[in-house]
């Protein structure tokens, strides 16, 4: 008798945390996805950041430099593989979270403006991929944008 009240005993409890588990609010990852839809929903990213406001989007970069190699002392010419980090300020893309987002899917990436960007010098240039691009976007809490991507050229 008494292993049978202490069965009802543990399958009441177990029921019961089941239970609370299923009800407990969404995870972080949910409502940063929600969070997401709703400032993505309104958002054009053929739009400067700053257009409305009528001035220039301010575009921060910084090159590091990963690896030079291949040079050719008769043609000058060299490749380089690097980090392009670029930062930059959207209004429109705001959060009122307490933490910055990261954006790892490929297509949530497209959907945002980004700054172009060229080598002056370089003969060839590609985007390192591996099976998808080599690429980080943040999204900070104030609106700053932080967009880093791996990049090969040669240039001369």
């Amino acid at each position: 008798m008494f292993f049978v009240s202490l069965f009802k005993f543990w399958s009441l409890y177990l029921l019961a945390f089941v239970y609370e588990s299923k009800a407990s609010p969404k995870s972080q990852s949910d409502r940063d996805l929600n969070q997401l839809d709703i400032l993505l929903k309104g958002y054009d990213r053929r739009a400067l950041p700053t257009s409305h406001l009528g001035v220039p989007t301010v575009v921060t970069c910084e090159v590091f430099i990963r690896s030079i190699g291949s040079i050719n002392p008769e043609s000058m010419d060299y490749e380089v593989d690097l980090y392009l980090r670029q930062s930059w300020f959207d209004d429109r893309l705001k959060t009122n979270g307490s933490r910055a987002m990261d954006l790892n899917d490929p297509k949530l990436v497209q959907m945002i403006w980004k700054p172009e960007v060229f080598f002056a010098n370089a003969k060839t240039a590609e985007f390192q991929y591996v099976t998808v691009p080599n690429v980080l976007v943040r999204l900070e809490t104030g609106g700053k944008i932080l967009y880093m991507l791996r990049h090969g050229c040669s240039v001369y």
